[in-house]
């Protein structure tokens, strides 16, 4: 493990949930640090005590965005939709689990589909991000890993943290989403063979090395991606800001 990567204090220790982590601590490439306590990456929150729902809320988070679709929010739902002090937005980032497409035949793949095919979503995303102003966000989808990467991936990539670290992050998820192996098997969809989704509930690294890599060829960077959706400079000026003191 890096040295720059502090995992205790990365990873918070959330009864009902197990990927949740701070964007904070990560070494940029010109020597400044990532802001702890900005953004936060999560797995799914239905599960959350109201404990711990307080002590994220109490972490100055006042803006939860809930990257799943209309069938994962209805059947687990996230514990901030109603709840008083923080705005609930669900913006649906594609589904993971659907692989049966042509074109996507790994994970790395579905990564490169979401930056070319989910544009509209993603600025979506990041206008909320901007509009929060001095609070924290977190985003959120099932296993903290996929919709939740790419996300992650764009932030820091944009905060200039070298790819290598943007990998480590991802990799990071292997050992945290380890007690909930089991259930995220059992959302299997009919007609994907379990040995084919074991690789799409995994999270080898050369799936974000996939991404950041189409991202430098096609975009250049997250700046000029972010900005080539759509984001406005001040909204892009404003997040780099929160992200880099």
């Amino acid at each position: 493990m890096n040295p720059m990567v502090k995992t205790s204090e990365r990873v918070l220790a959330v009864e009902g949930a197990y990927n949740v982590r701070d964007l904070g601590g990560y070494a940029t490439k010109d020597g400044r640090t990532t802001n702890w306590g900005a953004f936060y990456r999560a797995d799914g929150l239905h599960r959350l005590t109201d404990e711990s729902r307080a002590a994220l809320a109490g972490r100055g988070i006042a803006s939860v965005i809930d990257l799943r679709h209309a069938r994962e929010v209805e059947e687990k739902r996230d514990v901030f939709m109603d709840y008083e002090g923080v705005e609930y937005h669900n913006i649906s980032l594609i589904n993971p689990a659907k692989v049966s497409g042509g074109a996507v035949r790994s994970l790395g793949d579905l990564y490169v589909d979401m930056l070319d095919g989910a544009q509209a979503e993603l600025l979506r995303i990041f206008d909320v991000m901007a509009d929060s102003g001095e609070s924290a966000v977190l985003y959120h989808c099932t296993a903290g890993k996929d919709r939740t990467g790419v996300v992650s991936a764009l932030l820091l990539a944009l905060a200039d943290v070298p790819s290598e670290t943007i990998v480590e992050d991802y990799s990071l998820t292997a050992d945290c989403l380890t007690p909930i192996l089991d259930e995220l098997r059992a959302d299997r969809p009919e007609g994907v063979p379990a040995e084919v989704y074991e690789h799409f509930i995994g999270c080898d690294p050369a799936n974000m090395v996939m991404m950041l890599e189409h991202l430098a060829e096609k975009y250049t960077s997250a700046e000029q991606y972010l900005r080539g959706i759509g984001l406005t400079e001040a909204k892009l000026q404003g997040l780099k800001a929160r992200l880099v003191g």
